[in-house]
């Protein structure tokens, strides 16, 4: 086999090697596990693969849109939306970190969204379990997260959140010199 021939049979193998990859929507990445997105399904369907803190978690989704920002083509996170569970060394963090852990970690959920995202590229979303509970919800009703009145006007939230304080679960349960450090 001549030399020029041999260079196209090459150009050509690595031509449709590649075209199979060029779907607009998604590209299979080696161990063919993940696929990196373009667009985003709603509700976002995926398992969770880590767990950040108490409210977001990472999927195993790459995004590669541009409203990623940072994150694009990473594991897609999502943030939360309506709530804010204590942040790292304060108290509560590991309890709230390690409900949305036995919550969600392993499973596959789904993210119901609007397409929005943090200035970290995180997607905002709640998270439907696979029980059909939203885990937003349970992390405010366990008294594990707040309603995030500075981003979120949600009624429902709000009052799951004067629930939680009444029957003093959770940092509920701590007294209010505490609750000004959330």
């Amino acid at each position: 086999m001549s030399r020029v021939r041999f260079n196209v049979l090459i150009a050509l193998t690595c031509l449709l090697t590649l075209s199979s990859f060029s779907d607009n929507n998604a590209i299979r990445l080696q161990n063919g596990s993940i696929q990196q997105h373009y667009d985003l399904p709603n509700p976002l369907k995926a398992e969770v693969i880590a767990i950040q803190d108490g409210d977001t978690i990472e999927l195993k989704f790459l995004y590669a849109g541009k409203k990623a920002g940072q994150r694009m083509g990473k594991p897609i996170r999502i943030r939360l939306l309506h709530v804010n569970c204590p942040e790292r060394g304060r108290p509560y963090y590991k309890v709230a970190k390690q409900y949305t852990s036995q919550q969600c970690f392993r499973k596959t959920v789904q993210i119901r969204h609007a397409g929005n995202f943090d200035k970290y590229g995180r997607l905002l979303g709640e998270v439907v379990l696979p029980n059909g509970r939203i885990l937003n919800k349970e992390l405010v009703k366990a008294g594990l997260a707040v309603h995030f009145k500075k981003y979120s006007k949600s009624q429902e939230y709000a009052n799951l959140e004067i629930q939680a304080k009444k029957q003093k679960v959770g940092i509920w349960s701590q007294s209010s010199l505490f609750l000004g450090q959330l």
